[in-house]
């Protein structure tokens, strides 16, 4: 269902996406699970997520959009996260648009109020038990023309479970660490022997990224190194 959208019924957005998603025109990224689209209608812009896929692959991939869409639910309200207004005819998803640029397009230095006020968002986040686990990549965070962070994409987000939910916990526990270590990667860009004391308490490398970076540095010494 959407929701506090004036300009457009669910119909006939649903009806626009139907007719607009074999088409590049309105692409703004396509991969094997999905595709996002941009609406630019009458002054009005929207991002829409569409899924993907054959008859077995589609219901996987609606049913992670649909994963998103809750998370987004989870979130409303917080100044670094867009607007969801639902989901069309419960396969579309439907986020407010921001005019802005990734960090990678304009990072700021590091010393901008940007990674402040940015730190401060993934805390929020943190707050509601959500945590994205895919900060690292530039593409997920914007910094708009205010110089504000905004946080988008929350495919692999993960939402904390009470109770007895024990690998839940341990991979959002994880993902919180994500979290901190890409926003201080992000921060001293390339240059973390400036890491500064107050800011370590937040960067603590996982077993995974020490473990990842071991075969990164094997692939890249040993195995490229044995065709060249």
């Amino acid at each position: 269902m959407i929701e506090n959208l004036k300009f457009i019924s669910e119909s006939d957005l649903t009806l626009w996406v139907r007719e607009h998603l074999n088409s590049d025109q309105y692409a703004l990224s396509a991969g094997y699970q999905g595709k996002t689209l941009l609406f630019n209608e009458s002054g009005h812009k929207l991002v829409i997520k569409a899924p993907l896929g054959n008859f077995l692959t589609r219901p996987v991939n609606l049913a992670l959009l649909r994963h998103e869409y809750r998370i987004y639910q989870k979130l409303q309200g917080l100044e670094a996260i867009p607007v969801c207004y639902g989901m069309a005819n419960n396969e579309f998803l439907v986020i407010e648009y921001i005019e802005g640029e990734t960090i990678r397009q304009r990072r700021p230095p590091s010393d901008s109020d940007y990674y402040v006020k940015l730190l401060d968002a993934i805390k929020e986040m943190h707050a509601r038990e959500v945590a994205h686990f895919d900060l690292k990549r530039s593409e997920n965070l914007l910094i708009t023309k205010q110089d504000e962070p905004k946080i988008i994409d929350f495919g692999v987000s993960i939402s904390k479970k009470g109770g007895f939910h024990f690998i839940n916990q341990f991979l959002y526990s994880l993902a919180q660490q994500f979290d901190f270590n890409a926003w201080a990667r992000h921060k001293y860009h390339k240059k973390m022997d400036l890491l500064s004391e107050e800011d370590e308490k937040y960067y603590k490398k996982t077993g995974i990224e020490v473990f990842s970076k071991k075969i990164k540095r094997f692939y890249k010494d040993k195995i490229l190194a044995a065709f060249k």
